[in-house]
């Protein structure tokens, strides 16, 4: 998954949140309870900022806290690329010819994310893309 967006200039946070399908019944404005992968920007009003990687399971689950790589300059548009494997997900900024700039160890089923959600400070979604290679039979993703 490609994703080129754009924060806004003051923005505070962002995420992207690749989602299982919510049980039945769950009320459809809420996100699912189960989030195979959650991946947050956040900035201070000083301009620090940091990248969270974290899953949700019902509840959320153990996080991981680094320097944020993704967002240089909040008034540019950035592209993640999200590479799902078999049991990781690797993210890149920009590009893929280079060492992934965050991984985390799968938890829930990938072959079960049913939807990917942009919360908070984005002002706009410049292109999504999304690629399946076809060779590979280890999973399908389902819509």
């Amino acid at each position: 998954f490609d994703h080129m967006v754009h924060i806004t200039s003051l923005g505070l946070s962002a995420s992207f949140n690749f989602c299982l399908r919510p049980p039945a019944g769950w009320p459809e404005e809420q996100t699912s309870p189960y989030i195979a992968y959650h991946l947050k920007i956040s900035f201070t009003p000083e301009g620090e900022s940091k990248v969270t990687q974290n899953w949700k399971n019902v509840e959320w689950q153990q996080e991981q806290v680094s320097k944020n790589w993704l967002v240089v300059d909040r008034t540019k548009p950035f592209t993640a690329v999200f590479r799902l494997l078999d049991n990781q997900i690797k993210v890149f900024v920009d590009n893929v010819q280079h060492s992934p700039d965050y991984e985390m160890d799968m938890q829930l089923p990938i072959e079960e994310i049913h939807s990917v959600e942009l919360w908070n400070d984005f002002e706009y979604v410049e292109e999504l893309t999304f690629r399946f290679n076809n060779a590979r039979d280890s999973y399908q993703l389902k819509a």
